[in-house]
């Protein structure tokens, strides 16, 4: 059990990795773009909902002060904030005591694409680990993973603080269509 987990993308495709985390008996904080508390991905306490645009870093910044000020320092944190600027992720970093699962999508895999912002290992107070979301391929072809596959993957590799790639990732071309 972590003290208090931060999670970017918990309304989202971290929401059950949330609904997990405080069945645990962490006390989870929430970024999320949106504050529509009607939609049923929306956590309910013991969650904390932090309504800010990890691109805006201002914003982002003034979220995590209140997530601290509400249940103190994260002592983990799971984001999933593939469009985020550096600072957004060196600001995530410098405010986790503890591991910070990055996930990213599998076009960080691509042929070319440029590297991802953080390293594994120590950055700020955070031990950094990396979850890379690749795809499922079987008899019937390839999709995209579930909400809940991802959510158990980024809590194994918080759990076991190893970087992971879920499913495949090459070949690029088999990838799924949408």
């Amino acid at each position: 059990m972590h003290d208090h987990v931060l999670v970017v993308g918990g309304t989202g495709v971290l929401a059950p990795a949330v609904r997990t985390l405080a069945e645990r008996g962490s006390a989870v904080s929430v970024v999320s773009r949106s504050s529509d508390a009607s939609r049923p991905e929306v956590p309910a306490p013991p969650s904390e909902l932090v309504v800010a645009d990890v691109r805006d870093t201002v914003a982002l910044g003034k979220a995590l002060h209140r997530a601290v000020q509400l249940r103190g320092p994260m002592t983990l944190t799971l984001a999933y904030q593939p469009f985020a600027p550096q600072p957004s992720w060196v600001m995530l970093a410098d405010r986790t005591r503890g591991p910070l699962v990055a996930l990213w999508v599998s076009a960080f895999a691509a042929w070319g694409a440029p590297l991802p912002p953080l390293h594994d290992g120590p950055q700020g107070s955070a031990e950094v680990r990396h979850l890379l979301l690749g795809w499922h391929s079987g008899p019937s072809g390839s999709r995209w993973h579930t909400p809940d596959e991802i959510s158990e993957a980024a809590l194994r590799v918080a759990d076991e603080r190893k970087s992971a790639v879920l499913g495949r990732i090459r070949p690029w071309s088999s990838r799924p269509e949408h």
